[in-house]
Formats: structure tokens, C-alpha cells, sequence
């Protein structure tokens, strides 16, 4: 029927349209601009009233306009990434316009945040050369854990490892590499290596920390050695700014209790302290896959914390941190005794008469003889501080009775006791001119038993450094002196059973510049010369190492940033902080040759973009990396005589990593985050075919992957507020497959030491792909008191199948001239055995 016009009609449509127009007359309008607490702007921002489903986003300059807000009351809710979700309510009344100025305050990752760690001098993140990333304490908050290590998890591009199953020894790696590349400062000083980098970042609790500041990449221009693979800073809270007092309490399924409380007082308005004591306590054993071990190591922590912050003239500053940290820990066979400790049983047997008892008398090296007692039920081998005493009397027992084994009831463990101490300091001159100067000191004492093997070490690192920082025109240096002084022995062959200690000492300077090309470019020329001065029982040495850097920025507005840079990396070699297993008992550690340090050469390009559209804020960093080291050291294992040789690859022989990341963060109008990122990795050694004892057998080259060193890795995390109150985090982490270490192929033998055949390891290479995720409801009851409950490990994923030979896990009946077969090992682990774990905590702040 065809359409017609009539009047009726007209007049239904121009009421229509008078009501249109008086809608759009009573409609406000909302103003202003958004900044983070130190005033600048922050781009990007999401700005929306979610119940009437309307939104915008700040320009480069922080400036936004929210137009047609019905009249009436309203919440505004405005997220950033980066930056704590902001709620205001909010009166429209007819046509107005209403300005509201918003200041953020940091959260996960700022934007612009001033960090150190990159230039080793405060510049904001977007000023950078060097491309930072942060991470806040309120992160880790998203999936509580006891220590920094475990919640480091979180973060794209570190990979902190378990490298044992029974004492859960750990370290972290940065893009693949392994755990002793990446040096861990604590405020700017290399306070964790060696000793520390294996059982002491469980002792650094998420109570006292500020931020973490990460470079992936070569920084050995400002750090030196250690540096090769990157930097973790740790920065701790400031006394005059922490909370009056604070703790947080949280006790899980699985039956671990962790806890903390702080406070900090401003004694005059010059002079600021704080103290923490942090504990941990889990002594619940679990053996979920019925391998008779425990799935976690038993452990009793306490950390006591406390700094002091003065302000001086000129507004410059001095602090002082002091940490005292003690821990017990053990793991391995349920049903242990810790009174067993560290001690040997055997019980023996008289092969001629057939009743327990020895063949002949013998002198053992104390002096004491073993009779030939009809009815003797056994003996007990004491604890020795040196290993080569303690293995004169296995020896011994050994010759006297070959019929001697260990007692059946012997159960395996490994226990470690840590004792530690660190103080770190902070001085600027308070003149007119940038004069800094820092020191760090902290002693490091061990006592270990890893079942039948005892391992006694110290350690005591100095550290000092002072740089003056002018600026002049468009050119800000740094110029400095540094020393360090390493002390380390232990009762093994790397410090000749204690009688000769691992010393280092290393004098040297660096110089920087940052130059200010044009207000879109700035350049960073950075050279750093280290005098290494080492003498270890493997050899001595006296190095001189130039570190050279250079670091490009070029940002063509607000929103793009281009970041490139190129180094050197030096590293002194500690075996303890390489392999664990040297140490363990399960293998003998041995030195091919006179070990020399390794050097590295990097180069990394990093891109990073914001893109705002209606109501969705969008923050994206690309990064690609390469690595070629030279002097790599690496241990050649040969599973029947139980040996690790150490050498070094030179000439053709290398090692690289070659890899990149990407990371995303969303924030949207409705009160919704996401972050994710991804990293693909590439770390190999190329050397020359070699039989099982390290030879050359031929000039072909083979290539072979860095064990421990996933290709592709990843992270999430989501925030869904479900009311202002009550938020919603999910946060997870994904591994795809690494080199693991196993054992091929072992011929067995009978009593007589004859071939009967051949076992194969059943566990497979490779690791598989797997995914953890996590869920936590965070409640808001006051401004500053929290409660939480969430689920670790959501869908039970547990690795299978890490251990051989656990009816033998001491090995005493086994190799080439017994039974041969599978030896009893620790290391092959690729994620921690914990399963699903509930837990309920409060937090509260004043």
C-alpha cells in the first residue's frame, strides 16, 4: 500500500522531533583532565558511567569530554593501565557542564613512573633509553605468595626454576636464560649470587617491597659481572612513606601459615624508621603422587626488616636497611627423622659365617677400631665438617666389610640450614653538586645435608660505590668508582675443602651520558672497566673487562616509543650457583681445565604503543633480543662414574639466545583489565661432538638446546570488578616444552660386575605443555582493612613422573661395579608439585 502523507501524521512527527530536542537539551556535559600523583598526564585513560553505558578516553594530554550524561546522580569510574581503578559520584543537572580533574595513583606498571634501574639514576619510564619493566607490590597481591620468588611467576620473560625436588632449590631466569646470568639487586646493590641465588630469595618477603624494576638485557656497563642476562631490582619501601601499620595474614589448605606485620614512625620530621617481621611456616608433608617423597619441602622461616630514611639538606637523603633472615628447611622421604641429620648408618653382614658381624678388626681414620663383635647390629658414621674426612670413613667401612650396605630403615632427606645478614646503605652528600654513595655487606652461613653428603659453606660479600651525576646542556653524565669483594668456601673442591677459599676482588669504574639529541631522541653512551682479581682452587686469574653500552630512544609523540640497544656481559663462574647437582652428592663436580669467565655480547630492540579508542585504553610492548657468549661454561655429565667436568667452549664452539615478547594491557569503560603477554625463546650451544667424558671426537658441530629453557612461555591476568567493593583477579602462567636432564640408556650388572643388560630412562625429554591458573576475590571492608580467599592452581596440574630409582635414592647398590641400572636423581623438574591450594586472608593498612 502506498506510504501517504496526511495530517495526522505530520503532527505525530514534529512532537517527535520538539522531544528529541528537549531530551538532547537536558543532557550535561563532564570535563577535565586525568593526571598520576606526580602530576603529569596520563593518555589513554577509559572515563565512563557504566549504567548508562557511555564513554571516552583522554587525549595525549590527559584531556577528556564526556558528553550527553542524562541529569541525576551517577558513578564515574576511570581505569588506566597501570594505574588503581577510580570511582567519584558524580550530579548532572539539566545542560550543564561540569569540570572534574583526576589524579591516579600507580598500580601495576605505570606508564611513567620513575624507576632506576636502567641509567642506575631516577628519570621517568617514558625517558628511559633503557626499556624497564614494572611491577608493584599491589600485583603480587593478586595471587599472594610467601617470598619474591614465587610471585615472580607472573611476569613475561622470567622463569623462575625448581631445580631440585627434594630441598625445592630455585633461581630466576630472564628470556631463557638460566638463573645465574640475571643479576638481583636489592635497592641498587648486588646484595643476592652465589650462595644467596639458590636458597635465599625465599628469605626477601613480598611485605617489604615497593616495586620491582626488571632490564632484560646486557647492563654490565653500570652492574659488571652477573649482569649478562639482566636485572632484577628489588625496591624497598621508603619509612617515610609506608603505612603507619600494616599486616597480612593468610593460611591455606595445605596447611601453611604466612605472615606478616610492620609498622613505621617519623621520630622528628627529618628522621623516619620502618620494621617488618615476616614468618612462614609449613611443616604438613604431602605425597600426592605416592612416591613415597614429599611434593614439598618443609620449611620454618623468619625475616626481621627494618630501614631508616633522613632527610638532609639541599633535599638530599640517607638510608639505612638492615635484614637478619633464618630459615629450616627439608624434603625428601615421608616419615623422617630430623634427628638423623646428616649421618650414615650401616649394618653389616658376615659373608663366611653368615650372622652379622665383621670379617677382621680394622683401624678407621680417627683411630678407633671396628671389632670383629659376633652379634653387632651396626654403626653409625658421624657428621664431618670436610668431605674428604667423612669419605675416608665410607672407605674405610667399605675395606673392612665390602658386605657393608646402608641400614634398610635409613630414610633420604636433604636439609638445609640458612643463616643470613644483609645491611645496604645510602648517602648523597648534602652539597649543592650529585654526589651518591652506597655500600652494601651481607654474610651468607649454610649448613646442608643432602642424605648421605654434607655441605658447609660461608660467604661474605662487600660491595661500594660512589658516582656524581651533572648535568650539562643537553648532556646529563654519570661518573663513578665501584669495588667488590666476594669471600666464599665451602668443604668441596671448589674451595679445596675449605682450605682454599673462592676470592674475588673486583676495582673498577664506569662513565654515562645521557644526551638529549632533540626533545623527540636521546641517546645513552655508557662504559664501564672492571679489574677481576679470582683465586679459587680451580685456578686463578686476573682479568680486565671493558663493558660498553649503547642505548638509542627515538619517541615521535606520546603515544609510540622505539628503544634499541647494544652490550657487553662478564661473568665470574661459582659452581655452587651452577649446578646444584655438584653439590647434592649426586654427582662429583670436576674441572676440565682452568675456568675462564664468560663474556657476552647483546643487542635488543623494544617498540611500545598506546592506542585509545571509544572506551577502550590500549598499551602494547614488542621486544626482540640475541645473545653470543663467548668462554660459555658448561658441565659435561657422565651418568655411570657420576662425574660433572666443567669447560669452557671457545674458537667455534658458542652459545646463543635469540628470542622475543610481546605484552598487552587492556583497560575498558566497564570495570574490566586485562594484561598478557607471550615470549618465544631460543638458547643453544653449539660445540664439537664429545664422547661421555668431554672429548673431541670429531670438528662437527652439534647443536643442542639450553636445558631448563622453555621455547614458548606466557602470562595473564584479568580484574573484573563485580562491585566497588568486591573484585574478581585471575591470574595464570603457561610453559611450553624444555630440555629436561635424564639419563638414556644404562647398562646394568650382576654381583660379578657383568653386562646382563640395559634399562632406558622412562622419563621423557622434554617437558609437556601445561597451564596454572589461579583465582582470588578480594573484599573491601574499609578504606585500608581487606579480606581474600582464592584457589591456587585451579585445575590440579602436577608434574608426573620426576624421580627414578626411588627404591635406592641413595645409589648405594648401584653403578659399574654393582648393579648398574638408573641412578637416583633430584633434578628433573620443569614447575613447583604443588596442587589445587584454597586459602583465606586479611590485609590491613593504617
Amino acid at each position: 500500500m502506498p506510504f501517504k502523507i496526511t495530517g495526522l501524521k505530520i503532527i505525530f512527527f514534529i512532537i517527535g522531533c520538539f522531544t528529541g530536542i528537549a531530551a538532547i537539551a537536558q543532557t550535561g556535559l563532564l570535563k577535565g583532565f586525568v593526571q598520576d600523583v606526580n602530576g603529569k598526564a596520563v593518555s589513554a585513560a577509559t572515563i565512563a558511567i557504566p549504567k548508562l553505558n557511555i564513554g571516552t578516553t583522554t587525549d595525549s594530554t590527559g584531556s577528556y569530554q564526556l558528553k550527553g550524561i542524562a541529569a541525576g546522580n551517577w558513578q564515574l569510574r576511570v581505569s588506566a593501565v597501570g594505574f588503581d581503578p577510580y570511582t567519584a559520584q558524580i550530579r548532572i543537572t539539566d545542560q550543564s557542564s561540569k569540570t572534574q580533574h583526576i589524579t591516579l595513583k600507580n598500580s601495576g606498571a605505570s606508564m611513567d613512573e620513575v624507576v632506576i634501574t636502567g641509567t642506575l639514576k631516577a628519570v621517568r619510564k617514558s625517558e628511559s633509553p633503557v626499556p624497564v619493566t614494572i611491577i608493584s607490590a599491589r600485583l603480587f597481591q593478586k595471587n599472594p605468595t610467601s617470598n619474591v620468588l614465587d610471585a615472580l611467576y607472573m611476569v613475561n620473560g622470567i622463569n623462575p626454576q625448581v631445580n631440585c625436588n627434594m630441598c625445592n632449590t630455585s633461581d630466576i631466569g630472564i628470556n631463557g636464560m638460566p638463573g645465574p646470568y640475571s643479576m638481583v639487586l636489592i635497592d641498587g646493590m648486588p646484595i643476592v649470587s652465589s650462595l644467596s641465588a639458590v636458597y635465599g630469595f625465599s628469605g626477601i618477603p613480598n611485605s617489604v617491597i615497593d616495586r620491582v624494576e626488571v632490564v632484560k638485557g646486557p647492563a654490565s656497563s653500570l652492574y659488571g659481572s652477573e649482569a649478562i642476562g639482566g636485572v632484577i631490582n628489588i625496591i624497598t619501601k621508603k619509612a617515610t612513606t609506608a603505612p603507619k601499620f600494616f599486616l597480612d595474614y593468610n593460611a591455606s589448605t595445605w596447611g601453611e601459615l604466612t605472615g606478616n606485620t610492620g609498622f613505621s614512625a617519623r621520630l622528628s620530621d627529618k628522621v623516619a624508621t620502618l620494621f617488618n617481621v615476616d614468618g612462614y611456616y609449613f611443616n604438613t608433608p604431602h605425597d600426592q603422587d605416592h612416591d613415597g617423597f614429599m611434593d614439598k619441602t618443609l620449611q620454618q622461616r623468619l625475616s626481621f626488616f627494618n630501614k631508616w630514611d633522613i632527610k638532609q639538606k639541599f633535599g638530599k637523603a640517607a638510608s639505612l636497611s638492615l635484614r637478619y633472615y633464618n630459615e629450616d628447611r627439608h624434603g625428601g622421604e615421608t616419615g623422617w627423622d630430623q634427628s638423623d641429620r646428616g649421618f650414615v648408618d650401616f649394618h653389616e653382614y658376615d659373608n663366611d659365617a653368615g650372622s652379622p658381624g665383621y670379617n677382621a678388626d680394622y683401624v678407621l681414620p680417627n683411630g678407633h677400631t671396628i671389632y670383629n663383635e659376633k652379634y653387632a647390629k651396626g654403626f653409625r658414621i658421624p657428621r664431618f665438617d670436610k668431605q674428604t674426612d667423612r669419605q675416608q670413613w665410607l672407605d674405610a667401612v667399605k675395606l673392612a666389610n665390602p658386605a657393608a650396605a646402608l641400614a634398610d630403615n635409613m630414610k633420604y632427606q636433604e636439609s638445609i640450614y640458612t643463616s643470613r645478614f644483609e645491611a645496604v646503605g645510602k648517602y648523597e652528600l648534602p652539597i649543592k653538586e650529585n654526589i651518591t654513595i652506597q655500600g652494601s655487606y651481607n654474610r651468607h652461613d649454610q649448613n646442608s645435608a643432602y642424605g648421605t653428603e654434607l655441605f658447609m659453606a660461608h660467604q661474605q660479600t662487600l660491595f661500594g660505590q660512589a658516582f656524581w651525576d651533572k648535568k650539562r646542556g643537553d648532556h646529563n653524565f654519570l661518573l663513578g668508582g665501584s669495588y667488590r669483594y666476594i669471600w666464599f668456601k665451602d668443604n668441596t673442591i671448589a674451595s679445596d675443602n675449605g682450605a682454599d677459599p673462592f676470592v674475588t676482588q673486583m676495582p673498577g669504574f664506569f662513565i654515562q651520558d645521557l644526551w638529549t639529541l632533540n626533545p623527540k631522541t636521546s641517546l645513552l653512551l655508557g662504559y664501564r672497566f672492571d679489574y677481576d682479581f679470582t683465586r679459587s682452587a680451580s685456578g686463578d686469574h686476573e682479568n680486565p673487562v671493558h663493558s660498553p653500552r649503547i642505548a638509542l630512544k627515538y619517541a615521535p609523540d606520546e603515544k609510540n616509543t622505539l628503544r634499541a640497544s647494544i652490550g657487553t656481559g662478564y661473568r665470574v663462574v661459582n659452581i655452587f650457583s651452577e649446578d646444584h647437582r655438584a653439590l647434592s652428592g649426586q654427582y662429583e663436580a670436576l674441572f676440565g681445565e682452568t675456568l675462564k669467565p664468560e663474556k657476552s655480547i647483546s643487542g635488543t630492540l623494544d617498540y611500545e604503543g598506546r592506542v585509545a579508542t571509544e572506551g577502550i585504553g590500549l598499551t602494547y610492548d614488542v621486544s626482540a633480543y640475541y645473545t653470543h657468549f663467548f668462554n660459555k661454561i658448561y658441565p659435561v655429565r657422565n651418568d655411570v662414574s657420576r662425574t660433572l667436568t666443567y669447560y669452557n667452549v671457545d674458537g667455534k664452539e658458542h652459545a646463543r639466545n635469540i628470542g622475543a615478547s610481546l605484552d598487552i594491557a587492556l583497560n575498558f569503560r566497564f570495570p574490566f583489565r586485562l594484561t598478557a603477554g607471550v615470549s618465544y625463546n631460543q638458547a643453544e650451544l653449539f660445540e664439537f661432538e664429545r664422547d661421555d667424558n668431554g672429548n673431541q671426537l670429531s670438528n662437527k658441530i652439534v647443536r643442542s638446546p639450553f636445558e631448563f629453557s622453555p621455547k614458548w612461555s606466557g602470562v595473564f591476568s584479568a580484574a573484573y570488578d563485580l562491585i566497588p567493593q568486591l573484585t574478581w583477579d585471575v591470574t595464570g602462567e603457561w610453559r611450553g616444552p624444555m630440555l629436561l636432564p635424564t639419563q638414556g640408556t644404562m647398562e646394568t650388572y650382576d654381583g660379578n660386575g657383568h653386562i646382563t643388560g640395559t634399562i632406558t630412562d622412562p622419563r621423557p625429554p622434554y617437558s609437556p605443555w601445561f597451564c596454572k591458573l589461579h583465582s582470588q576475590l578480594t573484599y573491601k571492608l574499609t578504606a585500608g582493612l581487606q579480606l581474600y580467599a582464592g584457589v591456587k592452581n585451579i585445575f590440579n596440574y602436577i608434574p608426573k613422573h620426576l624421580l627414578v630409582n626411588t627404591a635406592d635414592p641413595f645409589n648405594d647398590r648401584s653403578g659399574p661395579d654393582q648393579y648398574g641400572g638408573l641412578q637416583f636423581d633430584t633434578e628433573y623438574n620443569y614447575t613447583p608439585q604443588q596442587g589445587r591450594t584454597g586459602y583465606l586472608g586479611v590485609r590491613f593498612n593504617l
